[in-house]
């Protein structure tokens, strides 16, 4: 065990110094809260002391009821007990020893009334057995000591324990639920429990409507304490009606904001009515009796102790369910991302599969190779037996270069008979010869009196000869042999060796990208399911509420996102090289693309506290081509100037007019672009750090995609770095339309309020979770929604009654989707045979889109699909089968 420094004992002891002084200061004030509503001796209408007693037991354990003793003992006097009578305070201790025992000890419960068996043991422990046994006990004290007729035990003993229990019912859970996060956020509480989101002080945002409504409970609090307390002399009990009034504010508030808020508000309604009997009854204390019936009051008071135990319950009920709905919508975000864990799994297993075909074809090429330079070798091994074998040309010529002889093999090489060639002029017989290296070669051989060797070329055939030249007394004996083909196959040696080693550096190239590659995407997507995983097991384990949850579900939501995002850009770049991108052509305003992505980016630029300066001109044209594409042109440049800018820095965004082109700047000062990786920077799968020890995350597929988007609009990007360190800038060029046409702004909008009360909607989908997420989220829109398992049951469903709207998952067993929606089509309008439908699927490609259409469905959604988005279809289905009804 560590022992405690100096310091700590002097913070723990001022601690305990201050606990003291509070704790006495509290319940003093308590005492003489009670006595100005004393009515009879050691009697009132109600008891706060009770109330702070217990909740100090419960904070400090034996030593608040060393506290309350001693409270208890100093205030005696006022109560009417001297001398050796003030020994009777010390018995208020029996009461919070009681509570402590039974309800902290025996029954373990929590400080924060977490639960309703936490609530349940209160009660029964606190304001009924502790305050029981104290109010006994204490009554035949006082009737022991005189203070008390035994004649009026019948009637005290009620008052004393109403009086006690409510307050303990109006003070001690309003206490515990305020004051324990702060005390246990301080360290004051030695067995602290964890703290939970859900414990942790309820900070409301301000608002005018929530302004009226607390003001609203606090008028509703008000009014009904004045009415019953007005009530009170009247004959019968027509009070009682107006203090059933009470429940409706405590029960609002419990409802409303959760157990602390209803505690307060019960805590609020018993001070105010207590302070409207002072109020109505401003002589009561000093008359002998209390000028109220007794059965009035025992009935008032009770109601208001019912009231404060209907808030608790009701409070506790509310964040107990809560809690199971928190832990509900994690088990379904759990499953739906096992589900796209699964899908990517596959996936993956499919890429990988390629690239292990692609390999496999690499090596068989590299053997083909091989194989070729063996023969290629062997085949030169030949012809060098061949020419080894051969006789090699002769011409023998004089001083005056008149040829003197001819072999038969030079004859053939000329092709003329060897006769044919003999006493004419060698020049004169090859004038092509002439300024030649021959002619060069030939005189040195004559003047210098040495042989020559040399390989040179003859133009006019094109042959190739290599000659040895040997002086003699009469002239030049001259030898020579066609070396073409030993030439030309030198070359192509030369070619099929380059193009060897050229293939060889590709294939180790292909191989170290592939490898990188699966490195990096086994990363990235990796990464994101780390803290799916840890949420999903904290939030399942630990049961965290509040903004713990909070941040956790958005933790496990962006994360999410961050994979769907990696899927959609693995997709883009196959519909890329298989030449499938299709655009929606449309007019678009730039302005408006930029500022929907600059907006999409705000989250992450507000986290890193990085300065926007948007420079943008407002009148600068139209651009023709897809709007949702040329978002993403600019939000991958802005997330990735937003990856590679450190906090504090700055992004620059500029959009203007050159000519007839609308170019966007995008500047930031972040990482910078070093010169050897710029050529690069817009190729697949390149990034300038690939090490595990990079900083930035990705798989280099963003800046590749911007490129070929560009390029699709007819306009090009470019990026410019001074170097790593100093900032990068990417400039977007792109054609302005000529003539932009008026846009009609469509008169129908898809409304995110959007009401779908009186519609039938029926959700098809094997999958027994997703039809659930449906029908819970389209029923809090006010649709009426059918959930099924197969096509059968669907076509059940359709046959009784035509639904007004079919959401059909695609892959199902034994009838798919595509079926589904053919037998439907075909049936007759009066058997729902044009029912609106829209596919969720999780098949996203553009392929299954058009299959999906030209199958029969008005919309394809591919899963995950946010709400938003669904209702958002919903409208658009609605309003373009509105306007094909009205002629638009």
């Amino acid at each position: 065990m560590q022992r405690m420094t100096y310091p700590h004992i002097i913070a723990s002891m001022r601690r305990w110094l201050v606990v003291s002084l509070v704790g006495l200061i509290a319940l003093i004030l308590a005492h003489k809260i009670a006595l100005i509503y004393r009515f009879q001796p050691g009697i009132s209408l109600w008891f706060p002391p009770s109330g702070v007693a217990i909740a100090l037991t419960f904070w400090f354990g034996l030593y608040g009821i060393f506290l309350t003793e001693i409270a208890s003992f100093l205030m005696s006097p006022f109560w009417g007990l001297t001398d050796w009578e003030q020994l009777l305070g010390l018995l208020d201790g029996i009461e919070p020893l009681i509570a402590w025992l039974l309800y902290r000890r025996f029954w373990q419960g929590s400080l924060r009334l977490k639960t309703l068996r936490d609530v349940t043991t209160f009660i029964l422990s606190v304001p009924i057995a502790a305050c029981a046994t104290l109010t006994v006990v204490g009554s035949l004290s006082w009737v022991a000591v005189g203070k008390m007729s035994a004649s009026s035990l019948a009637e005290n003993i009620p008052h004393w324990w109403l009086g006690n229990a409510m307050g303990v019912m109006a003070i001690t859970p309003t206490l515990l639920l305020v004051l324990t996060p702060y005390l246990q956020s301080w360290g004051w509480l030695r067995h602290s429990e964890a703290l939970n989101s859900l414990s942790k002080p309820v900070n409301f945002q301000f608002s005018r409507c929530l302004f009226f409504e607390f003001s609203a409970i606090i008028f509703f609090c008000l009014t009904t304490a004045i009415l019953t307390v007005s009530e009170t002399n009247h004959t019968g009990f027509k009070f009682q009606q107006f203090s059933f009034l009470g429940f409706i504010p405590v029960l609002w508030a419990a409802t409303r904001f959760g157990v602390t808020s209803g505690m307060v508000i019960s805590s609020f309604c018993v001070l105010v009515t207590l302070f409207s009997y002072l109020v109505a009854y401003p002589n009561a204390i000093l008359l002998p009796n209390f000028p109220v019936q007794p059965e009035v009051l025992h009935v008032h008071k009770l109601s208001l102790l019912v009231q404060c135990a209907v808030a608790l319950l009701v409070g506790t009920a509310i964040t107990e369910r809560a809690k199971t709905q928190v832990a509900l919508a994690v088990e379904r975000v759990k499953l739906g991302e096992y589900q796209a864990r699964a899908e990517l799994s596959e996936k993956l297993i499919q890429l990988n599969n390629s690239l292990l075909e692609t390999n496999a074809r690499l090596e068989e090429s590299n053997r083909d190779k091989d194989e070729f330079l063996k023969r290629e070798q062997a085949l030169r091994r030949r012809l060098g037996n061949i020419l080894e074998s051969m006789t090699d040309a002769f011409i023998a010529v004089n001083r005056d270069w008149q040829i003197t002889y001819v072999n038969r093999q030079a004859a053939i090489i000329n092709a003329v008979e060897p006769e044919e060639l003999l006493g004419k002029n060698y020049w004169e017989q090859w004038p092509a010869t002439k300024g030649t290296q021959f002619e060069w070669e030939y005189r040195r051989a004559l003047n210098e009196e040495v042989s020559v060797h040399f390989e040179t070329l003859y133009e006019p055939d094109n042959m190739w000869f290599e000659v040895h030249a040997y002086p003699a007394e009469d002239g030049l004996g001259i030898f020579f042999r066609n070396i073409t083909e030993r030439k030309q196959a030198e070359a192509e040696r030369g070619q099929i060796l380059a193009r060897e080693q050229a293939a060889r550096s590709e294939a180790e190239a292909a191989n170290q990208l592939k490898d990188e590659f699966l490195a990096v995407l086994s990363h990235e997507l990796r990464t994101p399911l780390n803290p799916i995983l840890g949420w999903a097991s904290l939030l399942q384990n630990q049961k965290f509420q509040g903004d713990r949850l909070i941040r956790g579900l958005e933790t496990i939501e962006r994360n999410a996102k961050l994979q769907i995002q990696l899927i959609d850009d693995l997709l883009d770049v196959s519909r890329i090289q298989q030449g499938k991108m299709v655009l929606n052509i449309q007019p678009v305003n730039l302005v408006n693309t930029i500022e929907a992505a600059l907006e999409t980016v705000h989250l992450a630029v507000q986290a890193k506290n990085i300065q926007i300066k948007s420079l943008l001109e407002k009148n600068i044209g139209m651009v023709s081509g897809d709007v949702a594409r040329l978002q993403q042109i600019v939000w991958n440049l802005l997330a990735n100037a937003v990856k590679f800018t450190p906090s504090g820095g700055q992004i620059e965004i500029q959009l203007k007019r050159i000519d007839t082109f609308a170019l966007i700047q995008i500047k930031d000062t972040g990482k910078g672009i070093s010169s050897e990786f710029l050529p690069h920077v817009f190729e697949y799968f390149r990034q300038a750090d690939g090490k595990t020890t990079r900083q930035f995350g990705g798989l280099g597929l963003g800046l590749a995609i911007v490129r070929h988007l560009a390029e699709l609009h007819g306009g090009s990007v470019h990026a410019e770095s001074p170097g790593e360190g100093m900032g990068a800038t990417f400039t977007v060029k792109l054609p302005l339309m000529r003539d932009p046409p008026q846009i009609k702004k469509d008169s129908v909008t898809p409304n995110n309020s959007l009401s779908l009360a009186g519609l039938s909607i029926l959700a098809v989908d094997d999958d027994t979770d997703t039809g659930e997420f449906l029908t819970i989220m389209l029923e809090q829109f006010g649709a009426s929604v059918i959930a099924v398992a197969s096509a059968g049951q669907a076509l059940e469903v359709i046959a009784k009654s035509p639904p007004d709207l079919l959401l059909s998952d695609i892959g199902m067993p034994g009838i798919d989707g595509y079926t589904l929606i053919r037998l439907i089509r075909a049936m007759t309008p009066e058997q729902g045979g044009q029912i609106p439908a829209i596919a969720l699927t999780a098949y996203a490609g553009e392929f299954n889109q058009k299959q999906a259409l030209a199958a029969g469905f008005q919309m394809h959604l591919p899963k995950p699909i946010e709400s938003q988005e669904l209702l958002k279809a919903i409208a658009q289905i609605f309003a373009d089968k509105r306007g094909l009804g009205t002629g638009d």
